[in-house]
């Protein structure tokens, strides 16, 4: 029996009575606002385990919601699974810089919901680096060049900045999202690193080092081990990280 409390924030009612429904059967104690105001509200008087939050409503909007909620003195804050429109990437990988562990893009399936929100109660939630973007010339190709160049260093919230950064440039880039899959695996957010992994995959099928990280990765999460080295997308960038690794510079 799930006992978890849910709060689903969504302006649409249909939406809201989809969840409510869906989650509702599978035993959760769920309740609703219909705005980010009345969601921060909420969250002042109840303790609630998740939120699934969508993040583009009237009133106060998902991020305001999250950044308001990362400043709150509040005990008990819930885990949050965002909801955002189909390939909105930018406004999902904000939403995750600022607390959200998972997003779903509408419209989402049952089993996806389901899945998602089970993943997500399973998880503690991850302290995250403050990092501050920066001004990085030669645009959105220069952003990734420095990208690399700080994973090969080992300078991850660096590359996690610059990455946020990049968000409204990178469209259905496949080398973007491989890397942010990498930023993602090394927060120890696997299932958002899969889910980057496989974005990059669907975006380009033929961009083989996103191949190999989603087998590196299922490898990790199937016998706790593995032999592929972890795969930047460039060749030069490759040799040097994984020669890196091994040596422990």
């Amino acid at each position: 029996m799930n006992t978890a409390r849910i709060l689903i924030v969504d302006d649409e009612v249909n939406i809201r009575l989809m969840l409510r429904t869906l989650l509702e059967i599978d035993g959760y104690r769920v309740s609703e606002a219909s705005n980010g105001r009345e969601a921060l509200d909420r969250l002042e008087r109840d303790d609630f385990d998740l939120m699934i939050l969508d993040l583009n409503m009237p009133v106060l909007d998902g991020i305001g919601v999250l950044e308001q909620l990362k400043a709150a003195h509040i005990d008990a804050k819930p885990r949050v699974i965002v909801l955002t429109a189909y390939g909105s990437i930018a406004t999902a990988v904000r939403a995750t810089r600022l607390g959200a562990l998972d997003f779903l893009e509408k419209p989402a399936t049952p089993d996806e919901i389901r899945q998602t929100v089970t993943a997500v109660l399973k998880e503690p939630q991850p302290a995250r680096p403050e990092g501050s973007a920066e001004e990085v010339p030669g645009g959105y190709a220069g952003v990734l060049s420095r990208v690399r160049r700080a994973l090969r260093v080992a300078d991850f919230e660096t590359a996690e900045s610059l990455l946020m950064r990049a968000a409204d440039l990178a469209h259905d880039d496949a080398p973007y999202f491989n890397l942010l899959g990498i930023i993602y695996e090394v927060g120890q957010q696997r299932r958002l690193a899969r889910k980057f992994y496989g974005k990059a995959i669907k975006a380009n099928r033929n961009y083989e080092p996103a191949q190999q990280n989603m087998r590196r990765l299922y490898e990790l999460n199937t016998f706790g081990r593995t032999k592929l080295e972890v795969s930047l997308g460039d060749e030069f960038d490759d040799a040097w990280f994984s020669q890196a690794s091994r040596s422990g510079k």
